[in-house]
């Protein structure tokens, strides 16, 4: 029943879900691959599944909260233990990481507050920091957030990625500006030699294109001057 319940969250089943927690309520604390219901239901973007296993769960460990915004059952939790604010969840991510990734300012406000590290890296293969998620799930008013609470914005993932070659690929300009205003570095180049230009051109963004191409411009425009 367990593979069925969790067929039935990321495929956004409700009903299913429902059904088969009223059959077997143990349910709710199995995990996948180390992740709970609740977390499952957030990567796979059904946010309604994830809030209701929410209530059904009792109280929330501090990734859940952190993942769907509980920002006072965060505060109630790091509280309590402090450690919290920089735990790393089974699956690697910590929870500034996943308010960031799941776009919980409010949340990501508190932890940055109350003392989570901003630029400390997930453990796991992809070796992302907070910013690096914001940026990958495009939220403007978070990346925002982090760089004016000194988050590194040439901060770099596994593959030598830094948070301006993640912009790029998704071709998203407004997360291309604030960070090349926020001191983004456009010379630095992933593990395989690709600056954040090569990528939004091999990702056919043209607007991306031109706007770092400007952005070079500009920068050897003041070289020359200076």
């Amino acid at each position: 029943m367990s593979a069925d319940f969790f067929s039935a969250i990321t495929s956004g089943d409700f009903e299913i879900v429902k059904s088969l927690l009223a059959q077997d309520p143990g349910l709710i604390h199995q995990k996948e691959k180390g992740l709970s219901p609740i977390l499952v239901a957030a990567y796979h973007h059904e946010f309604d599944i994830a809030n209701f296993l929410a209530e059904k769960t009792g109280p929330l460990a501090v990734f859940e909260a952190s993942a769907l915004g509980k920002t006072n059952q965060v505060m109630l939790l790091t509280a309590h233990n402090a450690d919290l604010l920089n735990a790393y969840a089974e699956d690697g991510f910590q929870p500034l990481g996943l308010a960031c990734f799941f776009g919980q300012y409010a949340t990501a406000e508190y932890l940055i507050k109350a003392g989570a590290n901003i630029n400390s890296q997930s453990k796991n293969s992809l070796q992302v920091a907070p910013l690096h998620s914001a940026v990958a799930a495009g939220h403007a008013n978070l990346i925002t957030l982090l760089l004016n609470h000194n988050a590194n914005p040439n901060v770099r993932e596994q593959n030598g990625f830094t948070p301006l070659h993640a912009a790029a690929q998704n071709g998203d300009l407004q997360s291309l500006r604030t960070l090349l205003f926020n001191g983004a570095d456009m010379t630095i180049e992933s593990r395989d030699g690709k600056s954040a230009l090569d990528i939004a051109a091999e990702s056919g963004h043209a607007d991306a294109v031109a706007l770092l191409k400007e952005g070079i411009t500009r920068r050897f425009r003041i070289q020359k001057k200076s």
